[in-house]
Order: structure tokens, then C-alpha cells, then sequence
């Protein structure tokens, strides 16, 4: 579990300054490099319909459900959301984390503001402020895209005042139930902490090497959970002051990467950082800006799910050899939502 009292924020320059950055290098990337990029590179487009709205998630049928439902072994479960704490939590530059108020306690009683119910009943009553993304959360297939179009060939401006295609709802009306594999990046390449330096790149190879160190047999379908150990150091009673949203080690882009990608029908990817992948990236002498969410998320409707609480299963898995299990989530059904709040279960 994560200890309350263990939670920082950074100060509120920092964010201003990684919001800055992010924005210049975006402006400096445009759109055309990631055209030149993926030109002739894998699509998912029209392969489920013309008003497909999930993506490779269709890849997750009834077959993989059981699939999924065979490797539970012990009935063991772990939850792999992060708390939802009042202003405290790791999010990306230019998010919040949720902000949580009471509007009726045991205080508007004592004050004389509220009267107990008929016969004495007390209750109390509470609102939040949050991002859709400003927790452990899952992406949309329309949160990110470049050029004129997002996942499916939908016009862009079909996200203005809210995604009329391929919003966070559709996602949570299929839900993301199949065979789990936790590859511990951390572990196998990291550092002797467990986890992956700042600025590390994950590449396919890391990827197979992780997997044949844990005796993992990759399956097509796979929903992959990616340990790089990085959001845990925003939990650090002495936080790593080189950890921010770009210098977060994660996936880097490549073509192989990308048509490995394809080829093995990934329904969703998992992460324990910001961003699934590196957020700058230098490709081809250009700097290009989440490079893998235009790739795999804009192109082949792989889902994101983000921010992810991995420890305690990666410690478990490391202890018993068991890599892999029951995975379930369930987004929000947020309607025109571009992302979700989650609390995924992996059953072992």
C-alpha cells in the first residue's frame, strides 16, 4: 500500500515550467513529422466496422476472457489504481490531482447549519474537482491524434465541446477483461532500486528480453502491463528530484515496435508512468512528443491505461514466479469523455 504520508507535490513552478517545455517542443515537432513517420505504417481502421468505437479491443472476446480466467491460480487480487488523495498524487503537466470536499459532515450538525433526519439519522455527503486523467485513468481512443483525424478516420473537430466518436463510454460500455502479463522492466533492466533510470527508452528487445528472463511466453492478445518502477518515486519520503513528466523513462517509438505491435493484436497497454512512453523523444533528428500515442492509440486503437500502482503485484510475481493473470477494468461510462478514472484487479 501506499503510505499517505509519503505523498509530495512539486511546486507549482516546476509544473508551470514542464507545461512550457511541452508545449514549445510540440510546436517545434508539428504534425508532420509524425505524418512522415507512420506513412505506410499499420492502421486498425475499417477492420471492425465503419463505426467501430473500441478499437483492439475488439480483439478481447470471449475466448480471451477465458484465457484470462485459466491462469488464476491462488484467487489472490491486487488493485493497481493510486489513492485519490485531496491535491496530492503524480499527474501530467497541466492536470490537477483531484481536489475533494465535504458538503455536509458531522461539523454542519455540530454548527447548527443541518438537522439530523426524522428519527436522528446523520449522514454526510462529499464532492470532487477532477481530471478524467488526473488519476490512475484510461484514454479515450480519440484523446490524442495528429493531422485532421483521430482514431477511425473521424473528423478531428469531432472532439470539440466533447468526442462525439470513440469517447472513454464506449470503452467503459465493453470493459477490458482478458490474459494479463506483467513484464517488470524494473526489475530485469532497472537499476539495483528495481526501477529504470530517468531518460531510459524501452525497446521492443527489452521488451522479449524482460519476458524470457520472467519465463513468460508472449500470446498474441495479451493485455501487457509494463513495470518501469517510475511513479513510485513520486512516493518517496525523499522524492527523486529528477523524476518529472519528461524525463520518465517508458517506451520509445519505432516501426518494429509498432508492427510487433500489430502483429501480436495488443488490445490495451498498461504502464506505471505518466505517459506509457517516453513523453520527448528524438526520432530522425527530430523531437517529437508522445510519438506511441499517435502510433498506437490514434492508428491501431490500442488503450492506454496510465498512472498505474504496480509494487505490490510486481513484489508478489517476483516472490511466486507468476507473471500472469486475470485482468479486469472497468472505465467510467463518461459520455464524450476523452478519459477515465480506474481502479484495475489483476487476479492471480
Amino acid at each position: 500500500m501506499i503510505g499517505s504520508g509519503f505523498i509530495r507535490l512539486r511546486p507549482a513552478g516546476t509544473l508551470f515550467t514542464l507545461a512550457a517545455a511541452l508545449m514549445m517542443a510540440t510546436a517545434s515537432a508539428g504534425d508532420s513529422a509524425m505524418e512522415r513517420l507512420q506513412q505506410d505504417a499499420p492502421s486498425n481502421w475499417g477492420k471492425w466496422g465503419d463505426n467501430d468505437q473500441i478499437g483492439a479491443l475488439n480483439y478481447l472476446d470471449d475466448a480471451q476472457v477465458l484465457l484470462g480466467v485459466a491462469e488464476v491460480r491462488s484467487g489472490r487480487t491486487f488493485t493497481l489504481q493510486i489513492p485519490m488523495t485531496h491535491g496530492h498524487g503524480p499527474v501530467f503537466p497541466g492536470r490537477t490531482p483531484p481536489l475533494h470536499f465535504m458538503a455536509n459532515d458531522e461539523g454542519m450538525y455540530l454548527s447548527g447549519k443541518q438537522e439530523p433526519l426524522a428519527g436522528g439519522v446523520k449522514y454526510s455527503d462529499d464532492v470532487a474537482f477532477i481530471y478524467l486523467q488526473g488519476t490512475t485513468h484510461v484514454d479515450a481512443l480519440a484523446h490524442v491524434w495528429y493531422g485532421d483525424y483521430v482514431y477511425g478516420g473521424e473528423s478531428a473537430k469531432s472532439t470539440v465541446h466533447g468526442h462525439a466518436h470513440a469517447d472513454v463510454s464506449a470503452l467503459g460500455e465493453h470493459g477490458i477483461v482478458g490474459r494479463g502479463v506483467l513484464l517488470d522492466l524494473g526489475r530485469h533492466l532497472g537499476e539495483d532500486n528495481g526501477r529504470l533510470a530517468p531518460d531510459t527508452c524501452v525497446h521492443l528487445d527489452d521488451l522479449i528480453a524482460t519476458a524470457d528472463a520472467q519465463g513468460v511466453t508472449l500470446e498474441k492478445r495479451d493485455i501487457l502491463i509494463l513495470r518501469t518502477g517510475s511513479i513510485p518515486r513520486f512516493y518517496d519520503e525523499e522524492p527523486d528530484v529528477s523524476w518529472d513528466a519528461m524525463t520518465e523513462p517508458g517506451l520509445c517509438y519505432s516501426r518494429e515496435l509498432v508492427e510487433w505491435m500489430y502483429d501480436m493484436e495488443i488490445p490495451s497497454l498498461v504502464a506505471d508512468n505518466l505517459a506509457v512512453e517516453k513523453v520527448v523523444q528524438q526520432i530522425d533528428g527530430e523531437t517529437v512528443i508522445i510519438p506511441l500515442h499517435g502510433a498506437l492509440m490514434r492508428d491501431l486503437g490500442i488503450v492506454l491505461t496510465e498512472i498505474a500502482w504496480l509494487e505490490d503485484l510486481a513484489a508478489d510475481s517476483a516472490e511466486d514466479g507468476q507473471y500472469t493473470f486475470l485482468y479486469t477494468a472497468a472505465p467510467l461510462k463518461m459520455v464524450e469523455g476523452s478519459g477515465s478514472p480506474v481502479n484495475p484487479i489483476a487476479v492471480k
